[in-house]
Formats: C-alpha cells, structure tokens, sequence
C-alpha cells in the first residue's frame, strides 16, 4: 500500500499577502505534503512558494492560468508526472479550468491529480440572473475525468464555491465522494476565515477533497493554522491522508 498526504488551498491572490506570507511559508514546511493544490495563485505567492518547498517540483504549463490561477506542487522524489494539462470549463474567468496531472510514483502505481475553482457565487452574471455556472461547470468536469479508467485513483481537490451542487454532480456523474463523508465526518467550513475576510455573510463548507478509484480516505482534516496573529487566506485549507 501506498500512503500520500495533499492539501489544498485558495491562497487569495495577493490581498494582505503582507500580512500572510510567513505563515504561508510556515505551514506549507510544517506539514510537508507530498501534494500540494493552490488555488487563486500569483507571481508574487509562487515565487515564495517555490523557495520555501525546494524539495518539490511545481507543474507549469504553457496555459497562463499556471501562474495566475491554480498549480499543483509535488515532492520530487515522490513521483514522475506523465502527464498534465489545462481542461477549459465553461466560466466568465478566462484563465481558469481544470488542472490535472497525471503521475507515476516510486511504487509503479499511477494516479490522477486535478485542483479547480469553480465561478463565485457573486459574480456579475449570477448575482443578476440567479442562474449558476458551477452546475455546468460540475458537468463539464465529470464528463472529462470520466475519460480515464474509473479505477484509476483519482483525485479532485479546489474551490467549489458551492456546498452542494459540485459535489452532487460530481458524486452522481463521476462516482466521486467526498473525504470527510467516506470517514463519516461532517464537511467542515472553510469559508471564511474571519480574521482577514469581510463576508461574513457567507459561512460554506466549499473547499473540497474528493476521490475515485483505488484510493481510500484514512484522515481527512481541515487545520486552522495561524501563528503571531497571521492566517493563511480568507479560506481554511483541506487536507487527507489517502492510500492507494
């Protein structure tokens, strides 16, 4: 059996990034994921981020959306990467989609890999229309991993900015489930973290880890992590401890 730890996070692009990047830099050497998914990333962000992770390899590709939405960091001695790439999904953020890889690690297994935002509740469109993009969004994203062999470990972390309908479609078209709800636990909330963020008004268990395949949940979690009055984002990360 094959053990790997991931974690994911929307690093908020760069607002009172002043305020958060020591404790960025601290919880990422801290707890050493073989895996990490980034959402909402920048220039700014991923130059600390590849400083203070020199024993992990990021994934770019030619997509601008690599370096100024999400990346997927990965321990080099962890695996190979097989694969990568950017799949669009039907959304007014032009840099965003799904970003998957493909890896083989040391002990021959091969998994897939992906992260994602999914549309704000807020946006322009929603907030005039009340009509959702993260519906089709869901949709979109289930048809393409549906591509790869259902047995396949494969793994969905990100940004659903929804609390039930992603996950609902995804769990219905794509056979995915949720970590916390394969160990019998509550999906916790992850937005917002209050110290930093002004949207008070939203309380949402939106920051997901979801998985198909030959792969179990053994823990999954959601730390606060702060230190000397810093916190990480405005949302709270998700982490799972998973075996193939």
């Amino acid at each position: 059996m094959t053990k790997i730890s991931i974690t994911s996070l929307n690093l908020w692009n760069t607002e009172h990034w002043s305020q958060r990047e020591t404790c960025v830099v601290s919880f990422v050497q801290t707890y050493q994921s073989d895996i990490y998914c980034f959402q909402e990333v920048r220039s700014e962000s991923l130059a600390v981020l590849d400083s203070a992770l020199p024993s992990h390899q990021r994934i770019q590709g030619k997509e601008p959306g690599w370096t100024c939405e999400s990346t997927i960091y990965l321990k080099k001695d962890f695996c190979k990467v097989i694969d990568f790439g950017l799949f669009p999904l039907t959304m007014p953020e032009i840099h965003r989609g799904l970003f998957w890889i493909r890896i083989q690690l040391s002990s021959g297994k091969e998994m897939v890999v992906c992260t994602m935002h999914l549309t704000h509740q807020l946006n322009a469109d929603e907030a005039r229309t009340g009509v959702s993009y993260r519906h089709q969004q869901a949709h979109e994203v289930a048809s393409f991993l549906n591509r790869f062999d259902k047995n396949l470990p494969t793994v969905i972390c990100g940004d659903f900015n929804d609390p039930i309908h992603p996950s609902r479609i995804l769990q219905e078209k794509g056979d995915f489930r949720d970590v916390f709800s394969l160990l019998g636990l509550p999906a916790p909330i992850t937005f917002p973290c209050p110290f930093l963020s002004d949207e008070l008004f939203l309380v949402e268990a939106i920051d997901r880890i979801m998985i198909r395949g030959a792969v179990r949940a053994l823990i999954a979690t959601s730390p606060h992590f702060h230190m000397g009055g810093q916190v990480l984002s405005d949302h709270w990360p998700v982490m799972a401890m998973l075996e193939l």
